[in-house]
């Protein structure tokens, strides 16, 4: 970034401070010294508006920290720009030399253009008098979405004139892997002027949307301004509510609360529970053998499993360090899908009668929500504010394992907390059974490009750039898909595991 920005500047001075030195070794017949002169006065103006404008930056530096830096200030020339003043400067050496006097034209044209355009870009457009006034707002549509949903992008601009010959470049992502969006406005526009955009599905979380990138640049391309960030706003999107089937297995054999299981049992095996006969009672229920040896009635009551526990914690594990720092978006995707399937087994289990409790690890600190079987916008909320972490390990919240826990998890790890590992079942949800995989790498064919001619994202060292963001987020999924899949699924017998069904929902099995 640097070498690059170097490279600018000393285009932006150097060629024109060149040209009176060639001039001056040759007569007047092959280079013009007027041309010279006028190239030299042109520079010297150049010069000048730059040292002008960096001491502006500076001291505006010094005010705030927040004011860009001078070098930006002065960097004006785009890489169009720039390869134009050097290919003028190869081109007037190239006419002194050979005495080609229409090589000549060609430099002084390419220099003198890319010279004007930078004084003016300098004079008009460099500073923040454009911006002072300015009021950019920025919406992000709906400003609670849920998971799925297409999202579109409103941004009003006010009182930002637009200097002549320019034009107002916008450039902006709502979402971390979602779509970029960019905008173009001419220098004819006046008043509010509104720009819509889509953005495409809404990604569940609660998501800090990052300012516009909005500079000038003058018609041609060959210049343009320093970035200026505006219009930050916030999204919110909840989880997609999933239909869980088998959520019910998760109880145990007992069921709910509300049916009791009977056992099947042969009438000579098993075991009966008895108890002294009261008026009411059926009568075929005696046990005369009892009744004899105790001398009052006794009565036989139906063997049975009790009832399942009516409180269940429902745990998610979000515990994964270093996801931050993958490219690609299988972690969003396994964290998304560990969301949808522990609020479906909630809202299943809740609708049975069940008291349960989500639980997760939040900001630092481990957070518990009650799933209500009626409403649960609640539950929805909490959902979307679920991201991965590593500061808060699994056994701090599961806790003492009191009561029954259920964990979701990706990778399963057998934490057995109190010594009450019965209490504990779990729900796998396995990594490869709900990501999907990367994008294609680019291919090159040769002189067939993939954006429209002249469009700069077909130049060669865009190209091996986007290609080695592709190769990196592939290595990354093979990173994330080792971390997670690593599992022994003889370890987990029966314990759970949610796959998806071909109704869009999930099903909860148990593990043979």
């Amino acid at each position: 970034m640097i070498a690059a920005r170097t490279w600018r500047l000393l285009a932006l001075v150097a060629p024109s401070l060149i040209v009176p030195l060639v001039a001056s070794e040759h007569d007047a017949g092959r280079v013009s010294f007027a041309t010279g002169v006028a190239l030299s006065v042109l520079w010297l103006l150049v010069a000048a508006a730059l040292l002008v404008r960096f001491v502006i930056a500076l001291h505006a530096q010094f005010r705030s920290r927040d004011a860009a830096s001078p070098w930006d200030r002065i960097d004006v020339l785009t890489s169009s720009g720039a390869a134009m003043m050097w290919l003028g400067l190869i081109a007037l050496i190239a006419a002194s030399s050979t005495g080609w006097a229409s090589l000549g034209v060609v430099g002084v044209l390419g220099i003198g253009t890319v010279s004007i355009a930078a004084l003016w870009t300098i004079l008009v457009a460099a500073g923040d008098g454009p911006w002072q006034r300015a009021q950019i707002l920025r919406s992000v549509l709906p400003a609670v979405a849920t998971e799925g949903d297409p999202l579109r992008e409103e941004i009003t601009l006010r009182d930002l004139p637009i200097p002549p010959g320019m034009r107002l470049f916008v450039q902006g992502r709502a979402q971390r892997h979602g779509l970029v969006s960019r905008y173009v406005v001419d220098g004819g526009a006046s008043g509010e002027v509104v720009l819509r955009a889509e953005l495409g599905p809404a990604l569940r979380g609660e998501h800090p949307v990052p300012p516009l990138a909005l500079w000038f640049g003058d018609v041609v391309g060959l210049t343009r301004t320093a970035v200026v960030h505006r219009g930050a706003t916030e999204l919110t999107v909840m989880p997609r509510q999933l239909e869980v089937d088998g959520a019910r297995t998760l109880l145990g054999e007992g069921g709910d609360d509300a049916n009791a299981k009977p056992a099947h049992e042969m009438p000579t095996e098993g075991t009966f529970r008895i108890r002294a006969y009261t008026p009411g009672d059926d009568a075929r229920r005696i046990h005369w053998v009892r009744s004899l040896q105790q001398d009052q009635l006794i009565v036989r009551l139906p063997d049975e499993i009790p009832p399942a526990d009516p409180t269940v914690r429902l745990v998610l594990d979000n515990e994964l360090f270093g996801t931050d720092s993958l490219t690609c978006r299988a972690p969003d995707d396994m964290l998304d899908a560990l969301v949808r399937v522990w609020l479906g087994i909630a809202k299943e289990l809740a609708a049975q009668g069940t008291r349960v409790t989500l639980v997760a690890a939040i900001d630092g600190r481990v957070c518990e929500r009650p799933m209500h079987p009626r409403s649960a916008q609640a539950a929805m909320r909490f959902g979307a504010k679920v991201s991965w972490q590593g500061t808060v390990p699994l056994e701090r919240v599961v806790g003492e394992c009191r009561e029954k826990h259920v964990i979701v998890s990706a990778r399963p790890r057998r934490v057995v907390a109190g010594g009450k590992s019965a209490q504990v079942r779990w729900v796998v949800v396995p990594e490869v059974a709900w990501t999907k995989a990367e994008a294609a790498l680019p291919t090159e064919h040769g002189l067939r490009y993939s954006y429209p001619v002249g469009s700069p994202e077909n130049r060669r060292e865009r190209r091996a750039r986007d290609r080695a963001r592709a190769v990196a987020r592939w290595q990354d999924r093979a990173v994330f898909s080792q971390v997670t899949c690593w599992i022994d699924w003889s370890r987990f017998s029966g314990d759970h595991v949610a796959r998806p069904n071909q109704r869009g929902g999930a099903e909860v099995e148990m593990i043979p």
